[in-house]
């Protein structure tokens, strides 16, 4: 439900032209979790579980995959609705800096993904063209976004998910990261 809302408010203040940094969302989307289910928790705990953000639990291929996508020569950027203090503090936590040139937080437009002008910003702040990047995500809406902006895509599908049914399922559909290396 927390992760459900957190996307909901998302596009919520993208339709209404609004912007909150994602860290006052998620914290925002908490308390409506945690009110849906009638529970509380105290400020220490709330803090507590925010705080999880900042170390989140990576996939076992993960490094692999980004060694070998950087080894072979590509540009690896993170381009996230997350802050930039939540996202250096993640990849510094998950010790990704090696593999990373660039970090791009949507905060940088103030607004969120799938808006085209968050892919249209990451391509500027690439010094490339939309169309001459990819994005990887294991978000359909993420996947969407980024095709219907004009960028290519591939759709890390980690749970055998279905794809979102407002666009079609992208070319390149992958399970993880070292698979996406090889398929490149």
């Amino acid at each position: 439900m927390w992760r459900l809302k957190q996307l909901e408010y998302t596009f919520r203040l993208t339709a209404m032209q609004r912007y909150e940094d994602f860290e006052q969302v998620t914290r925002k989307a908490l308390d409506y979790a945690l009110a849906a289910v009638g529970h509380d928790l105290s400020e220490d705990q709330r803090r507590g579980l925010l705080a999880l953000y900042d170390h989140l639990e990576q996939f076992s291929d993960v490094r692999e995959g980004l060694a070998r996508l950087s080894s072979a020569g590509y540009t690896l950027a993170v381009l996230s609705n997350g802050t930039p203090r939540m996202l250096h503090a993640v990849v510094e936590s998950a010790r990704l800096n090696p593999w990373l040139q660039t970090l791009i937080s949507v905060d940088e437009v103030g607004v969120y993904k799938p808006s085209p002008r968050v892919y249209e910003h990451a391509a500027e702040r690439l010094g490339r063209p939309v169309s001459s990047i990819r994005l990887i995500s294991s978000n359909p809406f993420d996947v969407v976004g980024a095709e219907a902006a004009g960028m290519q895509a591939a759709w890390l599908d980690r749970s055998a998910g279905v794809f979102d049914t407002l666009g079609p399922r992208p070319t390149l559909s992958v399970t993880t990261l070292t698979e996406l290396a090889h398929r490149l």
